[in-house]
């Protein structure tokens, strides 16, 4: 009957529209469309002397962006106006997670009914409470529109104060050609933005820990609330992460899907690959599949083409080893790593991304920032932007080498017009008073061990066992998402299919089996009728059962009673 529910829906609007084929309405995640994809725009960083070649690819707009350097290594209309759909609630949550703590509950009003219809939602009520955590979930895993109107206004206090808030953070981030207008991204003409500024707004939610958290899980379930009884389970609807899909890459991290009628697919990803974070955007494809593919072909450009440029210190010869006194723990020397064998860097934050044939002598730097002893250098490449470092005269050492196994050797960056330069001091003199701290800590480790041998063994063998415990629930909770995927896939399958069979008939066949549908909900109506008469019918029979078996009672009752008191007569008169 739930089938024919559908059917029924979907005919009505085939009937008003009076074409050939059934329009169906989604969620506006991953849906293939023939929308009509504006003028081949640009690739601009193919313009860029030196730059590799990037992909030409199907979607009117896309970017790449090296997550922990800012540095755009693809871009194709990347600053024409584009409508993002679901892809905002990016936004929404980056906002919601700088700005209130997520075991906070809120209480959703009726604005979560103030949505278009078919849009995708997990049926909030009105007046039903919920953990911000959780719905933080449901906004970027489920997409859930009814969540990010209630989002919107608990921080915001109404949809356009909430946009408000959206515009001011995307100008502190640097978008240029971006206006919001709402928290989930259906199409409004004034909500728009471009493959630049949603990179930007990517890279900066990715930073942020518990957005990465978020963003990279497969599944999750928000559990019963006051107003239901039922657990909300669902999966990150991001193809590329789920290794049973045709897309999946192993280096896709997670991501957000995005799709409507006039916006067509968009679909931001992200991915780690060989100590690169890059996130792509793109815009306005034709179908899941396309969008799927071209994030594919430009962040594997961007792995495969691009590489970190580390700034070492000339100032000192000396390894890690050296310095902390690592050289001297005796059997733990056997930890050691080649990498940490390399002299260390002075400056936090001191590397770039630059084409592998790149030559960085080529990089030129100037100061754009400078307060206190710190003093940010904005560095280019051939005048394009590849990333900034900032130097500190009071240089704490940091091992960031390890983060890269290319070793690149890079000329001491160029000072500014004005003469200042970045000033370092001896990392020796910093850091050679550490050497007794490691020294004096593993002396007492190797005590504590040879003294309290059975503690230490007990302790193993209960992190053992949590293991044990934890790497069994891990397998329960993959055969339990395994089970939903192939379920999802099962659905879609149907899905499909009937929308085929829908496309093959003709509208006299779409109004006759409409006419059928109809008939049979004319007799169902009926038949339920004629149930509630007839049990309407046997209560009142029931009723007057009672009621006559409760006057013959009584009826008994008074002649017993009548009968006693003529015996009690008779016998008081013999006496």
């Amino acid at each position: 009957m739930k089938k024919w529910k559908f059917l029924t829906a979907e005919f009505l609007v085939v009937c008003l529209l009076s074409v050939n084929s059934l329009t169906m309405v989604f969620a506006e995640e991953e849906q293939d469309t023939e929308g009509s994809v504006p003028a081949s725009y640009t690739i601009e960083t193919n313009e860029i002397p030196g730059w590799p070649q990037g992909p030409a690819i199907e979607s009117a707009a896309g970017a790449v962006i090296d997550i922990d350097t800012g540095t755009f290594l693809y871009g194709k209309g990347s600053t024409e106006k584009m409508y993002p759909a679901s892809t905002t609630k990016i936004m929404t949550a980056l906002l919601l997670l700088e700005n209130c703590d997520l075991n906070d509950e809120i209480t959703f009003s009726e604005i979560v009914y103030d949505l278009e219809e078919g849009s995708s939602h997990l049926g909030i009520q009105a007046g039903e409470k919920m953990k911000l955590e959780d719905a933080a979930y449901g906004l970027m895993l489920a997409s859930a529109n009814d969540i990010a109107n209630g989002v919107a206004e608990y921080m915001g206090g109404s949809l356009s104060g909430f946009a408000d808030m959206m515009n001011a953070r995307a100008e502190e981030l640097g978008c240029v050609n971006t206006h919001f207008a709402n928290p989930h991204g259906l199409y409004q003409e004034d909500h728009y933005t471009c493959a630049h500024d949603m990179a930007l707004i990517a890279a900066a939610a990715y930073q942020n820990p518990v957005f990465r958290k978020i963003v990279t899980t497969r599944e999750y379930t928000i559990p019963e609330t006051n107003l239901t009884e039922e657990e909300r389970s669902f999966l990150n609807h991001h193809k590329m992460m789920h290794e049973d899909e045709e897309f999946y890459r192993d280096w896709c991290t997670g991501g957000k899907t995005g799709y409507t009628s006039q916006c067509l697919n968009t679909l931001v990803t992200y991915g780690e690959k060989d100590g690169k974070r890059l996130a792509s955007v793109v815009f306005r494809a034709e179908g899941s599949e396309i969008a799927y593919r071209d994030s594919t072909e430009i962040l594997e450009y961007g792995f495969g083409e691009f590489s970190p440029v580390i700034f070492e210190n000339d100032g000192s010869d000396s390894s890690f080893y050296d310095i902390m006194g690592l050289r001297y723990l005796g059997k733990a020397a056997r930890f050691q790593s080649p990498v940490w064998e390399r002299p260390p860097i002075a400056y936090t934050g001191a590397w770039l991304m630059l084409p592998n044939t790149a030559d960085p002598a080529e990089v030129t730097s100037e100061v754009a920032d400078r307060s206190g002893s710190w003093t940010t250098l904005s560095c280019k490449y051939h005048d394009w932007p590849v990333g900034i470092f900032v130097g500190d005269v009071q240089t704490i050492f940091a091992p960031a080498q390890m983060i890269f196994e290319r070793d690149v050797k890079v000329p001491a960056v160029q000072s500014d017009p004005s003469g200042d330069h970045i000033q370092m001091e001896s990392l020796d003199e910093v850091l050679t008073q550490t050497t007794t701290i490691f020294e004096a800590g593993y002396q007492r480790v190797m005590e504590y061990t040879q003294g309290h041998f059975l503690a230490v063994l007990i302790g193993g063998t209960i992190a053992l066992a949590i293991l044990i415990v934890l790497i069994i629930v891990l397998i329960f909770r993959c055969n339990s998402e395994s089970r939903i995927r192939r379920r999802r896939k099962q659905e879609e399958k149907e899905r499909r299919k009937r929308e085929e069979e829908i496309d093959k008939m003709t509208t006299a066949e779409i109004e006759a089996e409409l006419r059928a549908v109809m008939e049979q909900e004319r007799l169902k109506k009926e038949q339920e009728a004629l149930a509630r008469a007839e049990a309407e019918r046997a209560a009142e029979e029931a009723r007057i059962m009672e009621e006559k078996a409760h006057e013959t009672e009584r009826l008994i009752d008074e002649l017993e009673r009548e009968r006693q008191e003529r015996l009690a007569a008779k016998n008081k008169g013999n006496v």
